[in-house]
Formats: structure tokens, sequence, C-alpha cells
């Protein structure tokens, strides 16, 4: 023995054999931490013990009851759905009704700019006899739109009597309730005096896109459960604002899907210096009915307040469990490391020659927490007792330890060998041998109640905010929910299994250490042999894959078994049973990136389609779209060359649009036009749009390979107005193929397929006639493979010379009968295809059209490849279950058992993406659902086999 410390002995040692052991330094942040987490343990122990210890846990016990209430119980609060909506108009006589509600409101502005609201309400309400409850309620909005309306100056009379009002503060409403004393029965005037602040807020325009200051309020308020069968509504504002208007108010009464509203004109009766708005209503409106009155003004009008705390709560109160237990996190690392830090021994060690007295191999393994290398000294160990009498076991030894040698540090060895250092009795057997402790105190239960408690309130508040509005976007659920769930697992895990060395184990670690050092020095490795004691200890904490060579290299002398018969004995030790061939990882590598790759592809990649969408200018989803008309359409396309055998396609719409006001944003016209056909890029631009002469503001979107075209038009218009719109495609022609011939294809579409009824159709409004005229050079139209109108019975193509000038004109005129538009023209784009000889126009893609369909059929393909690779492995898996052997350990098994469900999993998610944009009436469609179908049933055909083939007790 070099020397000797506390763990095996006290002889004296020389100061020049020691060996530095200093203390680890700890950051800044985890040393003031864990002095805090300290002190708060101190303190907790101070004032109480297991009392206060159960107490804390019944109370994360209460909260984490809370959040299962959350995730389980009633919605707090929700929205009303059509069907309460009904039963309450139903019961309409179970409480008073407003035979006339007159809302008078009042708005200025204050010092700093501030829009300050004075309202009067004015109740004519009737009483039915026999009412169960005799008192007056009216709820009052406290928070709108992040802003805080401090409801103040309320008063409330009752037939001219002024009565006391009892307050009842929600967090974003006021209720007030009078109770008048007696049962009310019949007529009674009901007046409601109270002043509202901030009532405006920051918000695009649905028209223009831009930002304005929006004055949007229901004058009846949160929730008024009274039925009104008058409605009489007035708003005045002053001058300065009415002149910041970007266009007149508008009103409207609705409930439910039923509404109408009307744009508001100044009253002749207005104020001086203000100007007033009214709107009525004679149309009964059932509880929970909306009357609205909309103004937008011009951003920077009225000065905004900052946002409300309760707006700040509702948008980051959701965030909170997560933020405290990231907070937990943070400490839980800092007790780790330093609060559950290994205790010190001493501050040096010596060389060790011996292995210190009661620690096995394994022990020693957990000690100097080396999973990679512990099956290695546990191999050595084992050959080292053999003895010498038994040749054919000590050979089957030699042979296991020189496989662990192999294996060692090897990262397909790096599962199995973390599997057996953590389910291994000596995690445990450290404890008990005194060599690691179990930390305790009200921190560990700190750690381990908060992230569960916390982890399913956060899942609770989910569950509830998913029935609400949202506040804002910075509130992404399922992110947060997400974050918070993986911040409790490592918590957890380092609560449950931090395990410190005590003072004993800390002078075995570093006993440990000192053999590290002794081997190191005399090259133990190199030059020992296998029956050395300390062998197996010097493997321990070394590098894995360098230590795993070395000993190998020490094995192989020693066994004298032939090449095939150590192979079998290797095989039937078992121990390789858990290794993976760089194959075997692959495959488990593929199977976990086949699903992610789905998923992945079906949230970032466009939809593949093999039909058209339909087009969003005849959805109604783009505001103002369905208030217009076109009454009339004279459409020229003319085809001209360009330099270097290109092509330009001018277009020049004039178009007659019928403006409708029966809407609550301005009518705008949508115009849309295929952009990429057969994956090439038309150049297709809007140069011009123009009204009644005057150039018109607009806006162009790309999307599913088309361009639309929408105005944004800020005030109200009405009546018939002259459109003027131009357009250009600087790469007009197409490689095509046509019954076997490449052409170059010039598709020009003046109205898409469905215009007959995408069109917005007002029955007052005639249409027709509809013009369209196609100009092209004469050897363009000469040299022409084909050309005609789409439909082909749309009309007769018949181009007409103009005159000497090198050009031909091919004219269409269309006009509705009294059906409706002619059968003729309807089921395609409505429009001209020119054919030319391939080559005649530069710039085309032969390619493109096949890459376009390919790209488009590719998820599809893919989904019937993975639903095969799912019915191939299930087919192998069942027949190997059908054996009633278990299967042996390899790349076959590993591949039926991963590739076999992730394909499937792949393929569903693929394929379900797959089939949204595939028509229902196309044969691909049906090849991937078969597909689908197909890989399903196998999966639970081979799970069925499985099941069967399963011995019974």
């Amino acid at each position: 023995m070099i020397g000797s410390d506390g763990a095996s002995g006290t002889d004296a040692v020389e100061p020049d054999t020691r060996i530095p052991d200093p203390a680890p330094r700890h950051t800044p942040l985890w040393t003031v931490l864990s002095a805090w987490l300290l002190r708060v343990e101190r303190w907790l122990q101070s004032r109480g013990g297991s009392r206060l210890r159960g107490g804390l846990w019944q109370l994360w016990g209460l909260v984490a009851v809370g959040g299962i209430l959350l995730l389980v119980g009633p919605v707090i609060n929700p929205p009303l759905t059509l069907d309460d909506l009904t039963d309450e108009a139903s019961d309409v006589t179970d409480t008073w009704i407003a035979r006339s509600f007159a809302a008078d409101y009042r708005v200025t502005t204050d010092e700093d700019g501030r829009l300050v609201t004075d309202v009067e309400e004015r109740i004519d309400a009737f009483f039915p006899k026999d009412l169960d409850d005799r008192t007056i309620e009216r709820v009052l909005a406290t928070e709108y739109q992040g802003h805080a309306l401090e409801p103040s100056g309320i008063t409330v009379t009752l037939d001219g009597v002024k009565q006391d009002v009892t307050r009842e503060r929600a967090a974003v409403f006021l209720r007030l309730v009078v109770d008048p004393g007696e049962q009310l029965t019949g007529d009674h005037e009901l007046v409601i005096r109270y002043r509202l602040s901030d009532l405006a807020y920051v918000a695009p325009d649905p028209a223009t896109g831009q930002p304005v200051d929006l004055l949007r309020w229901d004058v009846f308020g949160p929730d008024l459960q009274q039925a009104v069968a008058k409605l009489d509504v007035r708003v005045t504002i002053p001058q300065e604002l009415d002149d910041r208007l970007v266009r007149q108010p508008y009103g409207s009464l609705a409930w439910t899907l039923i509404g109408a509203g009307q744009w508001l004109s100044p009253e002749a009766d207005s104020p001086p210096g203000e100007v007033a708005y009214a709107f009525t209503s004679e149309d009964a409106a059932p509880p929970h009915a909306q009357a609205r009155f909309t103004m937008p003004f011009e951003a920077g009008s009225i000065t905004m307040p900052p946002q409300s705390w309760i707006f700040w709560v509702q948008t980051f109160g959701p965030v909170l469990p997560m933020l405290v237990l990231a907070a937990t996190l943070l400490l839980s690392f800092a007790a780790r490391a330093v609060a559950w830090g290994d205790a010190r021994g001493r501050p040096w060690y010596l060389a060790q020659s011996e292995p210190p007295d009661g620690i096995s191999p394994r022990t020693a393994a957990h000690l100097l927490r080396s999973p990679a290398t512990m099956e290695l000294a546990e191999r050595l160990k084992d050959a080292a007792i053999s003895g010498t009498k038994q040749q054919a076991k000590r050979q089957a030894r030699l042979i296991a330890a020189a496989g662990a040698a192999k294996r060692a540090g090897r990262l397909g060895d790096r599962p199995r060998a973390l599997r057996r250092y953590l389910t291994g009795t000596e995690r445990a057997g450290q404890v008990r041998a005194g060599l690691r402790r179990v930390p305790k105190g009200f921190v560990r239960d700190w750690f381990i109640a908060a992230p569960i408690a916390l982890t399913i309130v956060q899942w609770g508040i989910v569950r509830q905010l998913s029935h609400q509005t949202v506040l804002a976007v910075v509130w992404w659920p399922l992110a947060f929910v997400a974050l918070s769930t993986v911040f409790a697992v490592i918590v957890l895990a380092i609560a449950l299994t931090a395990r410190p060395l005590t003072r004993r184990g800390a002078l075995v670690k570093q006993h440990l250490l000192g053999i590290r050092v002794f081997a190191e020095r005399t090259q133990l490795l190199d030059r020992a042999t296998l029956r050395d004691r300390l062998l197996p200890y010097a493997v321990l904490g070394a590098p894995p894959r360098a230590t795993g060579r070395r000993v190998a290299a020490l094995i192989a002398p020693e066994i004298t078994m032939p090449a095939a018969a150590a192979d079998r004995a290797s095989r039937a030790d078992g121990s390789t049973a858990g290794f993976l061939t760089g194959p075997r990882i692959a495959v488990r590598v593929l199977a976990v990136l086949l699903v992610v790759g789905a998923i992945v592809a079906v949230n970032v990649l466009p939809a593949p389609s093999l039909e058209s969408e339909t087009p969003r200018s005849y959805t109604g989803d783009i505001p103002g779209s369905t208030l217009t008309t076109i009454a009339t359409a004279d459409l020229d396309a003319e085809l001209t060359r360009t330099d270097g055998d290109g092509a330009r396609l001018r277009v020049t719409e004039r178009l007659g649009v019928d403006f409708s006001d029966e809407g609550s944003v301005p009518a705008q016209v949508v115009r849309e036009w295929p952009a990429v056909v057969d994956g090439q890029d038309l150049g297709l631009t809007v140069d011009r749009v123009t009204i009644d002469g005057e150039d018109a503001p607009f806006t162009t979107e790309h999307e599913d390979g088309r361009l639309l075209l929408r105005t944004t038009f800020a005030d109200v218009r009405t009546g018939l107005h002259d459109v003027v719109i131009q357009t250009t495609a600087t790469r007009p022609a197409v490689s095509a193929s046509v019954d076997g011939r490449e052409v170059d294809r010039v598709s020009w579409v003046g109205f898409l397929d469905g215009w007959t009824s995408g069109v917005a159709w007002d029955e007052d409004v005639a249409q027709g006639p509809f013009r369209l005229s196609f100009t092209a050079d004469d050897e363009l139209l000469d040299d022409a493979v084909d050309a005609g109108w789409t439909p082909t019975d749309a009309g007769a193509w018949r181009p007409a010379s103009e005159g000497g000038s090198g050009r031909e004109t091919a004219t269409i005129e269309l006009a509705p009968d009294d059906g409706g538009w002619p059968l003729d023209v309807r089921g395609d784009d409505l429009g001209v295809v020119l054919d030319l000889p391939a080559g005649t126009v530069a710039g085309t893609d032969a390619g493109a059209a096949a890459w376009a369909r390919t790209a488009a059929l590719a998820p599809g393909l893919l989904t019937v490849v993975l639903a095969g690779i799912a019915v191939l492995g299930s087919v192998i898996g069942a027949l190997g279950a059908a054996r009633r052997r278990a299967p042996k350990p390899g790349l076959l098994r590993d591949a039926v058992r991963w590739l076999t469900p992730s394909a499937l999993a792949a393929a569903v998610i693929l394929g379900i993406w797959t089939l949204n944009g595939v028509a229902g009436d196309d044969p691909f469609g049906d090849l991937v659902l078969g597909g689908l179908i197909a890989g399903v049933v196998a999966v639970i055909a081979w799970y069925g086999v499985v099941m069967w083939a399963r011995p019974r007790a």
C-alpha cells in the first residue's frame, strides 16, 4: 500500500504524496439560491416539525384538487351557446321586460385627450305579476379591451324616486342591484346614469387594414337578461372628433345570427360644437341581444390609457404556474449542486493499491457514477475468482469479460448499460450502507409537491381558457403547458433521485480515486494479470472506450477456446442481447424521424392538392366582398411579343360595379386570377385600379397559386360605379402537353370557375352584358395549334383582322336570360386558351408541370409506401408470433417492432393531410385511403396474433 486515508487506515502520510481534492466551485447564482434554501429550511424547521410538514402537504393537495376541478369539473363562466340563448328567449316572462330602452351617450375628452363618456339609460320596464324576484339588476362592464372603464357617478331612479344601489363587483363587471322594497307590477320608469372612461381602443380597420382608434360599444352591456321591445340610441361627440372620423358611424341590433344595421348620419338637432348620431329599432330583441354603435377615428385622435392590471393578470396569469415552476427548477438545480451536494472527505487523497474493504465493483461504479464500465468491472471480478480447475467455466467468463471490454463506452451499449446501472440494487444499497443519504425536509417536500400540483393547475387553466375568447397572441396555452410539464418532470427527477454522498461515502470515493491514480502511475491496465484484485476497480471512471480496448488486449492471450466456440459461448451468455449495433440504432432513429418528419411536414409545408381550392373571392370571407355586384364587364386582353421571343399579356377590365351599403364595413371590389399554372409563374401584377376615373386604393395577395386584388375603400359607397383594373402578365405562356404533343399554352382567365354563383348577386341589380375580347399578332394566331374560348360552348372563336395592323381580335358577348346565366358558360374558367408550337415563346419550363404534379402526389404516394411498410412488418411479426417462440434480438426484430408502428403513424398523419386536398371522386384518393385501411387492419391483426400466441398461465 502506498498510502492510506480514513476509509481504510490511519497510517502516517507524507505531505508530498498527497493528491489535492479541492472543493467544487459553484457559480454565484447557485451559491446564493442554495443559501436562501437553507435559510428557508432552517426557518421552517424552527416553526414546526412533522405537523407543519403535514399541513404544507395538505395545502399542495388542495391546490392539486383545485386543478383537478378545473380540469374535469364544470367550465367557469362558459359562453352562452345557441341553445342557452333560445331557452332564455322562451322564458322571457320570467323577469321584467323593457318596453323601450333609450340610451344617451355623451362622449367628450379630458385634458389628456382620453375619452370620457356620460351615459343615461331610460328604460320603460313592465313587471308581470307573480315574479319570484322583486329586485332590479343592471350589469356594467368594468374592463374592456384591456382598459379599466372605472364606472363612476352611478345613480338610479325608479319613477322619479332615487334608489339605493347595492354594488356587487366582479373581476370585469359591476352588478347594480336595486331593491324597491315592494313587489312591482305594471309599467315603471327606470333611469340609470353613470360615467365610463376610455371606451375607445386601437384596432385594425377591417376595410383598409390600417390601425384606427375604434369606439365600438354594446349599449346593452355584458349581460342584459331582459327582452327589449323598442330601442333608441343617441351618441353625441365633439366636432373635433367628428372631423377625424374615418367614415360615418354604424349602428346595429343583433341576436345570435340574426341582425340588422345602418350607417348613421348627423342629426339635425345636434348641439353647437357637437355632432349627434342616432338609430332606433322597433324590432323586439330577446334576452342577451347586442345593440352596438361603431365609430372609427383616425389613429392618434384619442389618447389611450395604459393596459389595466386585470388585463395583465388575465393575459399572463395563466403563465404564473409555469413561472413558479421555472423558479422551482432553478432552485432545484441549486439545491442539487450545493445544498444537496456530496459531503466533503479530506482535502486530499492518496494513491491506493488495494481495493476498499466491503465495496464491490458494482457499488464502486455507483459511487463513481460510472455506468459505462460497470459491467466490465463486474466481469473482471468474476474472471479473477474463477480458479483453474474449471477451465471451461473460466474460459466462458473470460469471453464474457472480453465482450464487455469490446462493448464498453460504445453508443450501442449505452442504453443497456444505463438500464443495468439504474435498476441495480446497489442504488438503494448505498443508502443502507451509509454511503449516500436521502435528503429530507421542507424544501424537498416543495420540490415534490409543487410540480405535481402546479402542473395539474396549468392543465386545468388551459382547459378552462379553451372555452373563452383569446385576449392576446402572447398566450399560447399548448406551448406553456408543455413547458410547465417539462419543468415539473425535471424538478421531480432531481428531488426523487438526489442521493448525495455522506462523509463515509466521500472517503470511499476518494479511495477509489486513489486507485485510479495508482493505475495510471503504474500502467496497471497494460501489465496487470486478470487475477489482480485491483483491476476491476481500476477500470471504473476511466475513459470507457480506451479502457475497453486495453482490457480486451489484456484478456485476448488468455482465451484458448476456438473462435467458433467462443462466438457461441458469447451468444449463449446473453449479455449481448441489449447491445445495439449501428443498423439497430439507425432503425430506431429512422422510426422516430418518420413520425417527427410527418408532423413537421403537415405543419410547415403547404397542403398538397390535386384540385384547385375554392377562390377566396367567392367565399365571402373578405370583408366587404359580398356587398358588390358586377353588373357589366368589358374585358380586353392583348398578347404582344417582347424582346428575345418573349410575350406579354395586358388586360384591361372595365367593370360596372354596384355597391351596397347594407353591411357593417364599406363594400369592396375583389377580383382573383391564376398567377401560377402547372408550377409556372405567370409574372402577373396589378398595374392600376380606378373608380370613376380616380385612382383607387388596393392591395394584392398571393395564395394557392392565385393573385387576389381587393380594394381598401375607407368610405361607404352606394350605387353603380365604373371600375377599371389593369393587369400585366410578363410570362403568360406555360409548357403543356396536348395529346402527346408539347405546346406553349397561353391561358387567359377573365373569370374563375364558379363566377356565375361566386359574384355577389343582388336581385335588384340587372347583370349583363359581359363582353370579352382577345387580341394577338397575326403570326401567333396563324401558327396556333389550337385556340378557343373556355368553356368551348361559350361561343365561336372568330378572330377578325384590325385593318392591316397585323393583329386579330376575337370577341364574345354574354348576357343572362330570365333563369340566370346560360349553362354553356358554367363549369369552367371563362377566358381563352391559345396553344402555340413548343418553343414559340421563350421562358417556358417543360419540367415544371411534371414537377408540380409530382410534388402534389408525393405525400399521397409516401402514405401508400409507409402503409405498405406497416403491412409488411405486420405480416412478418404475425408469422413470428404464430411460431410461439420469442424472436431473437437483432435487426429484423427491431425493424418489425419499431418501423411498423412508426410507419403506420406517419402514414395516418400524411394520409389525412393528403385526403383533405383530394376530390371525392379522384381514384388517387381511393388509393391513399385503401393503403391507410390496409395498414391499420394489418397492425390490428398482428396485435391479435400476438395476444393469441402469448403463453397463458
